[in-house]
């Protein structure tokens, strides 16, 4: 069964050198006969690499070689197919897509990708467009690693979309590296360009910023108030203003009154008064 096996192996191997030396020979003859009708061929032969480009060369459909060096060069242009691939860094924008952060709230998003092709075989001939690849890898990792983070978070230390940390910014280069690979993509960087809440949401999410806003602020008026009238107790007492304990009490609940309110206090002059008479 084995001999069998190996035999019809090495009978396709044959049949199939035999074809390519055939195809060779054709195209051999395709050549020599286009160059000796029409000679002035030739001049179309001229092409010009430019700076940071590559050039993939087919013959025929079939892989030649990469021209990498710039200048003039010349290949016979009969079955010639030259496909240029730049290897300058380049941008993609991508447009602003709407998506579900980790907390489910929707919101919309954008980013810029800078990349660099950095296997030009892979991206001639691998792939049908490693432009439009790309465009479509990244749309669909930008949605994927959007809904692993938050928009924004009240712990400094967890990653947050918003504040665009490092942990962030790694997690969208390597998904997005893994799925161009197969391009000869390299990403460089991924940097969000927009990133607000959904307009359904918008204008709740709004309210709710505004209400933590405020408790933030009353926080650190309390505090602030509270170490301000600590320190004029202390002051009085250093002073030697003695007062009673109700006293005390008094001028506390007032400080703190004038200073938590946030409005202009008003003075009030209390007056005691005694009506003596006789009958």
């Amino acid at each position: 069964m084995n001999t069998t096996q190996s035999n019809q192996t090495a009978r396709m191997n044959s049949e199939q050198n035999e074809l390519r030396q055939n195809q060779g020979l054709f195209e051999l003859v395709l050549v020599v006969i286009g160059t000796v009708i029409f000679p002035i061929i030739l001049l179309f032969g001229f092409f010009v690499v430019n700076p940071r480009e590559e050039i993939v060369v087919l013959r025929f459909g079939k892989f030649v070689r990469i021209l990498r060096n710039q200048g003039i060069c010349w290949i016979h242009p009969i079955g010639r197919s030259l496909i240029r691939i730049p290897t300058r860094d380049m941008t993609l924008d991508i447009a602003t897509t709407t998506v579900l952060e980790r907390n489910g709230n929707p919101i919309q998003i954008s980013a810029v990708v800078v990349y660099r092709v950095e296997d030009s075989y892979k991206a001639a001939l691998d792939v049908e467009s490693y432009r439009t690849f790309i465009d479509d890898q990244a749309g669909a990792v930008i949605k994927r690693c959007s809904s692993q983070f938050p928009y924004e978070s009240s712990d400094h230390s967890e990653p947050c979309l918003k504040v665009e940390n490092d942990e962030v910014t790694r997690s969208f280069i390597s998904e997005l590296q893994e799925a161009v690979n197969a391009a000869g993509i390299r990403v460089l960087g991924v940097r969000l360009n927009d990133l607000t809440y959904a307009p359904e949401i918008a204008q709740s999410m709004l309210m709710r910023q505004q209400a933590l806003a405020l408790i933030d602020a009353r926080k650190t008026i309390v505090e602030g108030a509270v170490e301000i009238v600590r320190d004029a107790v202390d002051r009085l007492q250093k002073a030697e203003l003695h007062m009673t304990d109700s006293e005390r009490e008094q001028l506390i609940s007032n400080l703190l009154v004038v200073i938590c309110s946030g409005e202009r206090a008003q003075p009030v002059l209390q007056v005691n008064s005694s009506v003596h008479g006789k009958r």
